[in-house]
């Protein structure tokens, strides 16, 4: 199963101006673009923690205290605890994108000798922020579900990553760890912006219904958008199906949808995920859109991809913003055992439309 560092130690691979602009330049990190101050004296080939977007840097740790006036959120973390915090967010600066934040190793009391890559999430106390369960969904236990969670890793994040390894350990070409992912046939579909729901009928045709981390009661909300639709009934005993739930009170309905409704991403049987030809006719009415596999197979270079999908929009809501497009890698396709780590079982990836982002603050 993939995770996701939320904190690491990574590398400056490249510092870049930005024009008409004296005091802040441009970091490059993995696949990454981060908006710095000149005055770190940053330059490529130095170690630094790498935080990505979506981290909450938690008010109680005085090194975040500079951040906490540009906004604050709340959640609930394992065993009920509150925390309270400044969320990562995607930001346009002088028509840069920025996005992630760099702080030096030092500062955060993480010795210089550090591996790159290596996962500092736990020592910086950083969790990922994640939107409050709607109301309606009791939590009752932990996600148990057999099959992964619904993540799928950014390109930037994939890319470089194994760029670096196949480029230090094999001596392939640099740019190796993108050109696998180009050579992969994988189904793009247009990532909804809801909550993540799995729906599981186990052995007995009992059903269980989880967000991102939690089981939650029969009565959820999320259970009774998913009977509504049916999904119970096209699933044999043992199989899942993942879902955004979306529509009013959820993400604030950027869809602008008319009442709550289940997007279908992925079918799991038998602990393996299934190929969309594969899934029970009536998810496929349920399913999030799919894109053209021709027009938007990855072509040129990870930037050329990631500003072609910038103001993707349309295909759930007319004329409003998609979200991104998430690729779902066949499962005819042979994968090496770099990317199938990053990948996890759910053997997908995704490029998210920079536009959304910074329109919604996200």
């Amino acid at each position: 199963m993939s995770s996701r560092k939320l904190v690491s130690v990574q590398q400056i691979i490249g510092i870049d101006p930005i024009e008409g602009a004296d005091r802040i330049e441009v970091a490059r990190v993995l696949g990454w673009k981060i908006v710095v101050n000149k005055d770190m004296h940053l330059k490529p080939g130095d170690k630094v923690a790498y935080f990505e977007t979506d981290s909450l840097l938690p008010e109680i740790n005085p090194v975040y205290a500079p951040f906490q006036s540009r906004g604050q959120k709340t959640m609930l973390i394992e065993g009920g605890k509150e925390v309270r915090g400044h969320v990562l967010r995607t930001m346009k600066l002088r028509g840069v994108y920025s996005q992630g934040l760099i702080m030096s190793l030092n500062e955060l009391g993480i010795a210089s000798d550090t591996p790159v890559g290596t996962d500092i999430t736990m020592q910086t106390g950083v969790v990922k922020y994640e939107e409050p369960i709607p109301v309606g969904g009791n939590q009752i236990g932990r996600f148990n579900a057999p099959c992964d969670k619904s993540d799928a890793p950014r390109v930037q994040s994939i890319a470089a990553v194994q760029d670096e390894i196949w480029n230090t350990v094999s001596g392939k070409p640099a740019n190796a760890g993108w050109e696998e992912l180009k050579s992969l046939k994988a189904v793009p579909t247009v990532k909804v912006d809801g909550t993540s729901t799995t729906l599981y009928k186990d052995g007995d045709n009992n059903l269980h219904v989880y967000s991102r981390n939690w089981e939650l009661a029969a009565d959820s909300t999320n259970m009774q958008v998913a009977l509504r639709a049916g999904l119970d009934t096209m699933l044999e005993p043992g199989m899942v199906c993942q879902f955004e739930m979306c529509g009013p009170g959820i993400q604030s309905n950027r869809l602008k949808l008319a009442k709550l409704q289940p997007f279908v991403f992925a079918v799991w049987k038998n602990h393996h995920k299934i190929d969309r030809e594969d899934w029970n006719p009536g998810l496929l009415a349920w399913a999030a859109p799919q894109l053209d596999e021709t027009e938007w197979a990855l072509t040129g270079s990870m930037d050329d991809m990631i500003r072609k999908v910038d103001g993707l929009r349309g295909n759930v809501t007319p004329n409003l913003l998609d979200e991104g497009i998430v690729w779902h890698v066949r499962t005819d396709q042979q994968i090496s055992p770099k990317l199938a780590a990053m990948l996890g079982d759910n053997r997908c990836f995704k490029i998210i439309n920079n536009k959304y982002l910074t329109k919604y603050g996200l």
